[in-house]
């Protein structure tokens, strides 16, 4: 079996190993499952994550089974992270005020959700000392994660629609800074940071990209942002995405 796409480097699973899936529409071409078992398997953890190709069609079959499985968690991708919310028997309060899951643990027979990947960006950020100035694109579960947690920076939210980010600023009690998205081009270089949330087409919006330019997509999947110098994407955050579900193992 090749290495890079086994789901871990032993691919055996015993009575308690810890079980975590990877739900996407093409999950076996997301390289999260072959880091997170490298590093499971560095720190001698009993556990693995295996990739789940799952058909939209499939989803909420494949979820409400999942209760009754011997799974003990999964990682959702951006297309599911709206969807499994009706499957969701309890959430913590990242999920009920971003309206975005992207990690579902199952207790007993139940499912509680998370929302990790504001965590995991802004730990990326945390570790590139220089960011203090970001400007956000869109309204999506990202944008109002980070809107709650990067209180320490600078953050402007842009959008094609203000009236979104109207009812985004109310629906967290937040006040914050917002900004029309024009199609004819915003310069962004004044920004340490740009971040992409949504899965729009964004690229006759962004005149001048900033220093960095993050989004969070699959990596096969079209990024407008690719093309621009300092892009960063998933795979760049593999290592914080690692560490946080190891963390929630031990």
């Amino acid at each position: 079996m090749n290495e890079e796409n086994s789901m871990n480097l032993d691919d055996r699973i015993g009575k308690e190993t810890i079980l975590y899936g990877y739900i996407a529409v093409s999950a076996s071409q997301n390289r999260l499952s072959h880091n997170f078992n490298k590093a499971l398997k560095e720190q001698s953890i009993d556990g693995m994550m295996i990739p789940m190709n799952i058909r939209e069609d499939d989803f909420y079959f494949t979820l409400a089974n999942m209760k009754k499985s011997h799974v003990n968690g999964a990682v959702l991708s951006l297309e599911y992270q709206k969807e499994i919310l009706d499957l969701l028997d309890d959430s913590s309060e990242t999920v009920k005020k971003s309206g975005g899951c992207d990690f579902v643990k199952r207790e007993g027979q139940t499912l509680r959700g998370y929302f990790i990947s504001a965590d995991v960006v802004k730990e990326f950020i945390k570790a590139h000392k220089n960011i203090k100035k970001i400007a956000i694109i869109g309204d999506e579960p990202l944008a109002r994660g980070l809107a709650l947690l990067l209180k320490d920076c600078e953050v402007s939210f842009y959008d094609k629609e203000i009236e979104k980010l109207l009812a985004m600023s109310r629906d967290l009690h937040m006040d914050i800074d917002i900004n029309y998205l024009s199609p004819n081009g915003i310069d962004f270089s004044g920004y340490d940071m740009l971040i992409d949330t949504t899965t729009d087409d964004i690229s006759s919006a962004v005149a001048k990209p900033s220093a960095m330019n993050l989004d969070l997509k699959d990596s096969k999947s079209f990024s407008n942002l690719k093309s621009f110098e300092g892009y960063r994407g998933f795979d760049n955050l593999l290592d914080f995405f690692t560490i946080h579900l190891i963390e929630d193992i031990k």
